[in-house]
């Protein structure tokens, strides 16, 4: 199938710069909305080849399931949680084990706190599964080989007359260049959400400072990543295999036991040959084929802002291009697919209007920045200490005794237990993935507080109530309707993502004079009454989130956000237009 050409000048209310997983699940989630979008991806090829990421976490799988995605067709073509679950830590693939970890939580005790257990998949698996929704949504145009050069900002004549209103919104006008032909091409546009990852050329443009943080300023840490065709079911399953000797360092990922391993060890450009495998980081002789070198380099950056100073509410990055974080802790790409999440609804909210004017909705999408930012350098943190505790244990596994008994061995093995248990929290980080808990703007609340992920251990989650916090997942039963394919539904699930969702307690009535006249405000507020449209079996949840009604005329509400995050407790229809006004008007 021929792609299809960019045209020499269109429009679109929304350009993404990229076709990576952050840039393809913005366009899905704006053709949620029925906003449509136009994605350009400089690279020829539809998608990545090389395999990067492989780590897909509990909220970015909650945010694909809201979009109606087929979350279980993508972990068949992933990686099975009996292959995947370890982290070994060993001489070579062959050689002598010396410790293991679990990988993360991917098993079925997990499902009580999400319904969509984290597992591995390549990531270009992941952007062919995304892609493939996009050609799909009928909204969306996908134009490859096309490289965004810049922008300039101009108000349409059918705008100017409203400019000393200060109600006008200027328009974007984009020059890109077609790599396969060198023509160059004209978008004009509403928005510019720069998807294109940490190397991203539009930050700079967009005059968007791209910088260390103050206490990780360090040099360029470079890897080098060999992508081998091997079959290594033979050898025990891990995710992750850390081999460790004098002869050879480095990291074995699994893509795929019986195909696809890449090997990824510290790069020195003055010092090592990047052509140059060994073979004894696998232990001994087995057939295998490199398909790809690549070297990359990575140290803790973030945006200062996330909103373009020359195009303030107009132009935003996204995911890499806001973040970039070393890889230890896999926390990249799933921190962006959750700013696209965060960023959508809201700029579909200015959008339909939810907003009283231009000035209100400025206010509502700064706050993305607000929001997302800080969780950006929870992870970046989190990601430099393991990649520093990583570097302790790696040296507590150098040169292990010969013989498993005598004094020599015993501090070994007292060393290196130290170091794993020190290591765990890398390779469980739970809260991290959806304990985060956004800043309170009814009650003025900045930070995550006494109960917000950052003061946390990261392999700690404990589901919360509070304003801000993502809608604790418990399992639901629907009167009169059939369950999905996977036999249980999520609370998650009844938060579709176009409207505001109103939890009632139960005994509440749609008539009950405390919520009638909720379907008259200004903004989409959809009603569920438990025991009527749901039913919960967990009392725990309904007391966490405040649905506990004592009886008539006391009956309470929970208000919840498009992106399934909570907006506060409620008892009146006047409690809830308080908050969406708090929210969505300043």
């Amino acid at each position: 199938m021929t792609p299809p050409t960019l045209p020499a000048s269109s429009t679109t209310p929304a350009l993404i710069i990229g076709g990576g997983p952050s840039g393809l699940t913005t366009a899905l989630l704006l053709a949620s909305h029925g906003i449509r979008s136009t994605i350009v991806e400089r690279h020829i090829t539809r998608t990545t080849s090389s395999l990067k990421a492989h780590a897909i976490n509990p909220r970015s799988l909650e945010i694909f399931r809201q979009l109606g995605l087929d979350t279980a067709r993508l972990r068949r073509e992933g990686i099975p949680p009996s292959d995947g679950d370890t982290v070994r830590f060993a001489v070579s693939m062959a050689g002598r084990e010396l410790g293991s970890l679990p990988y993360e939580r991917q098993g079925e005790e997990t499902l009580g706190i999400t319904a969509e257990p984290l597992f591995n998949v390549p990531q270009p698996v992941l952007e062919r599964w995304l892609l493939d929704a996009v050609e799909n949504s009928g909204l969306v145009g996908y134009f490859q080989g096309v490289q965004w050069e810049d922008c300039d900002s101009f108000f349409s004549s059918s705008s100017s007359s409203s400019i000393e209103n200060g109600d006008a919104r200027a328009l974007l006008s984009s020059t890109l260049t077609s790599r396969t032909t060198n023509t160059t091409h004209t978008i004009t546009s509403n928005y510019i959400l720069d998807c294109s990852g940490a190397h991203s050329r539009a930050r700079a443009k967009l005059a968007i400072p791209f910088e260390p943080l103050p206490e990780y300023i360090q040099n360029e840490v470079h890897h080098v990543s060999v992508h081998i065709r091997a079959d290594l079911r033979k050898f025990k399953p891990a995710t992750l295999l850390w081999a460790v000797s004098p002869r050879v360092e480095g990291t074995f990922i699994c893509y795929g036991r019986a195909t696809d391993w890449v090997f990824v060890t510290y790069y020195d450009p003055k010092v090592t040959p990047r052509e140059k495998f060994s073979e004894e980081a696998i232990g001994e002789k087995i057939p295998y084929e490199i398909q790809s070198i690549t070297v990359w380099s990575t140290w803790p950056r973030t945006a200062e802002v996330y909103s373009s100073p020359r195009f303030p509410s107009a132009a935003f990055v996204v995911g890499d291009a806001a973040h970039a974080f070393p890889p230890t802790g896999g926390l990249g790409v799933n921190t962006g697919i959750a700013d696209a999440h965060n960023l959508v609804w809201k700029i579909a909210a200015v959008e339909k209007e939810w907003t009283e004017d231009t000035a209100k909705a400025k206010l509502l999408l700064s706050t993305y920045h607000t929001e997302r930012r800080p969780i950006a350098v929870a992870n970046a943190r989190q990601s430099v200490k393991n990649q520093v505790k990583l570097h302790a244990l790696k040296e507590a596994l150098r040169d292990p005794p010969d013989v498993d008994t005598g004094e020599e061995f015993v501090r070994w093995q007292t060393r290196l237990d130290a170091e794993l248990e020190s290591n765990r929290e890398h390779f469980d980080s739970i809260n991290l993935q959806i304990g985060y808990i956004y800043p309170d703007s009814a009650n003025g609340r900045e930070s995550t507080g006494e109960e917000g992920s950052l003061v946390r251990p990261c392999d700690v989650y404990i589901p919360s109530g509070a304003p801000g916090a993502r809608l604790p997942h418990t399992w639901i039963s629907l009167p009169g309707k059939n369950k999905n394919n996977t036999g249980a539904v999520s609370v998650l699930d009844l938060v579709e993502g176009t409207s505001f969702t109103l939890f009632v307690a139960a005994g509440a009535t749609r008539d009950h004079p405390g919520f009638s006249g909720v379907e008259k405000l200004p903004v989409p507020v959809r009603v569920l009454r438990l025991g009527v449209d749901f039913d919960v079996a967990d009392t725990e949840w309904v007391d966490l989130v405040g649905l506990s009604g004592d009886g008539p005329g006391r009956e309470k509400g929970l208000l919840v956000r498009p992106d399934q995050h909570i907006l506060g407790n409620v008892g009146t229809v006047a409690d809830v237009e308080t908050l969406l006004r708090s929210l969505l008007s300043g």
